[in-house]
């Protein structure tokens, strides 16, 4: 059951990031298509979609904590060049660093998705581990890019979710149901017994609604190793 679990969510991922498939997504009986998630990468960057029964693999993640300087090099030039000018906008004199409590106000004018306040917390720590008050720009730019990233993971999990529910307005009160599963199994060939659909529903839902949402989707997605 493990593997047929495995090969079902790597078909779904498969599809929903921009697969083989000639439609480069899944069409249902209905006519919608999964929209193929949108990628940030860098130059020289690689990603390679595996077959169903393998493993999707990506550039080897960078652990969050803690930060190092010198940058991790996974932005684009201009993302590179912006973020450089919005240090120097701070940094007006030259001293090569600027206050950590300028963070969040970058953070938004980058248009990145706004954490927690307990995230918070501890993104400072990250970029200031000394408690200075202060992050270089190497620093800065470590923490911009680990950002950026998990921003692209969270749109590639959130087109994976759509593949299920491609009618729902709102994510965050869609669920995943059995039929569901079993619609998108189907269409991506896996012949998979209703047993073991339930039983896919059962692992992943946390909450014993009976069905998946996204947060369940998002934790399941990342555990097995897609991201």
């Amino acid at each position: 059951m493990a593997e047929r679990s495995y090969n079902l969510r790597s078909s779904a991922m498969r599809y929903a990031t921009g697969g083989s498939a000639a439609t480069n997504g899944l069409t249902s009986t209905n006519g919608l298509t999964a929209t193929p998630a949108v990628e940030r990468r860098a130059p020289g960057a690689s990603r390679k979609i595996a077959t169903p029964a393998s493993r999707l693999t990506r550039t080897p993640a960078v652990a969050p904590s803690p930060m190092k300087g010198g940058g991790i090099g996974n932005l684009t030039y201009e993302q590179r060049d912006e973020l450089r000018e919005m240090f120097d906008t701070v940094d007006t004199q030259c001293r090569g660093y600027i206050p950590v409590s300028k963070l969040p106000e970058i953070h938004q004018a980058l248009g990145l998705e706004q954490p927690s306040p307990d995230m918070w917390v501890r993104w400072k720590a990250n970029v200031d581990p000394e408690g200075t008050g202060k992050m270089t720009y190497e620093r800065l730019e470590d923490f911009v890019s680990l950002r950026y990233d998990e921003m692209d993971q969270n749109r590639e999990i959130l087109s994976a979710f759509r593949l299920f529910k491609p009618e729902a307005s709102d994510i965050k009160s869609a669920q995943i149901t059995f039929a569901d599963l079993k619609r998108v199994s189907a269409h991506l060939g896996e012949n998979i017994p209703d047993d073991e659909l339930q039983e896919m529903i059962n692992i992943a839902d946390a909450d014993n609604s009976g069905s998946v949402g996204f947060a369940d989707f998002m934790r399941v997605m990342r555990k097995s190793g897609l991201f």
